[in-house]
C-alpha cells in the first residue's frame, strides 16, 4: 500500500505534463492579420489552404502554358517563313517578330514560377505537417498566402497593363525608328498590345478572395475552394478564303 501511495503523485505529474501537448495539437496561434482564427481548428485551416493552393497552382499552370504556347507558336511560325522571304524589309519584320514573340513566350513560361514555386513549397510543408510541427507549416503557408496574393495583385494591377504597353511599344519603336518601317510598327503594336491585354486580364488571381475569407475565419466546407477544374479549351480552326488559307489557334476560357 505504501508503494502505491508513493507512485500515485508520479503518475499524476506525468498525466499533467501530457495534457498541454494534446490540446495544443488542435489549435495554432492566429496570424497577426487574422486574429479571428485563434479559435479555429488547425486542421480546418490547413485543409482550407491546401485546397486553395491546389486550385491556384492548377489555374496558373494552365494559364501560363496556354498563353506561353500561343507566343511560342508565333515565334515558330515566323521562323518557318524566314527562309522563304527574299524581301529584306519583310525579313526585318519577321526577325523582330521572332524576338518579340520569343520574349513573350519566355516571360509567360518563366515569370509565373515565382508564384507557383512558393505555393508548391508551402503546399508540401502542409502535407508533411502530421510528421512535423503543424503550427510551423501553417504559419509558413499563411506567410506564403500574404506574399503571393500581394504579387498577384501587383501583376493584375495597373503596373501589369503599363508593362505590356511599354514592351510592345519598344518593339514597335525598333521597327519604326530603327528601320523606318512604320506600317509594320503600327501592325506590331496593334496586334501585340491587345494580345498582351488578353493574357493580363485572364491571369488567375483567386487568392485575394481566399485571403479575405481566411481573415474572416469563414472556412466552412461549402465555401472552401473546390478541386481544380479545367478552365480553358483550345482547338485548331481552318481558314479558307479566295486570298488566304491556313489555320488559326482558337482559345476559350
Amino acid at each position: 500500500m505504501g508503494n502505491r501511495r508513493r507512485l500515485l503523485p508520479v503518475l499524476l505529474a506525468v498525466a499533467a505534463s501530457l495534457t498541454p501537448t494534446v490540446s495544443h495539437a488542435d489549435t495554432c496561434p492566429a496570424p497577426p492579420f487574422a486574429p479571428s482564427l485563434a479559435s479555429v481548428d488547425a486542421k480546418a485551416r490547413i485543409d482550407f489552404l491546401v485546397r486553395a493552393f491546389d486550385r491556384e497552382i492548377f489555374d496558373i499552370d494552365a494559364w501560363s502554358w496556354t498563353w506561353g504556347s500561343v507566343y511560342a507558336a508565333g515565334a515558330i511560325g515566323q521562323g518557318a517563313l524566314l527562309p522563304f522571304t527574299p524581301d529584306p524589309g519583310k525579313r526585318i519584320d519577321l526577325k523582330v517578330g521572332i524576338v518579340s514573340t520569343t520574349f513573350g513566350a519566355v516571360s509567360l513560361y518563366g515569370l509565373p514560377l515565382q508564384l507557383t514555386l512558393r505555393l508548391r513549397s508551402a503546399r508540401r510543408a502542409l502535407s508533411d505537417a502530421d510528421a512535423a510541427d503543424p503550427c510551423v507549416a501553417l504559419a509558413r503557408a499563411e506567410r506564403t498566402l500574404l506574399r503571393v496574393e500581394k504579387d498577384q495583385a501587383f501583376a493584375n494591377g495597373i503596373a501589369g497593363h503599363l508593362g505590356n504597353v511599354a514592351v510592345n511599344l519598344v518593339f514597335a519603336g525598333i521597327l519604326g525608328v530603327g528601320y523606318h518601317r512604320w506600317p509594320s510598327a503600327a501592325l506590331s503594336a496593334g496586334v501585340g498590345i491587345p494580345l498582351g491585354e488578353g493574357n493580363a486580364f485572364t491571369q488567375p488571381h483567386h487568392l485575394t478572395d481566399v485571403l479575405g475569407r481566411y481573415r474572416s475565419g469563414q472556412l466552412d466546407v461549402r465555401g472552401t475552394p473546390g478541386p481544380p477544374l479545367p478552365t480553358f479549351a483550345w482547338s485548331i480552326v481552318p481558314i479558307v478564303s479566295p486570298r488566304l488559307s491556313g489555320a488559326a489557334l482558337a482559345l476559350s476560357w
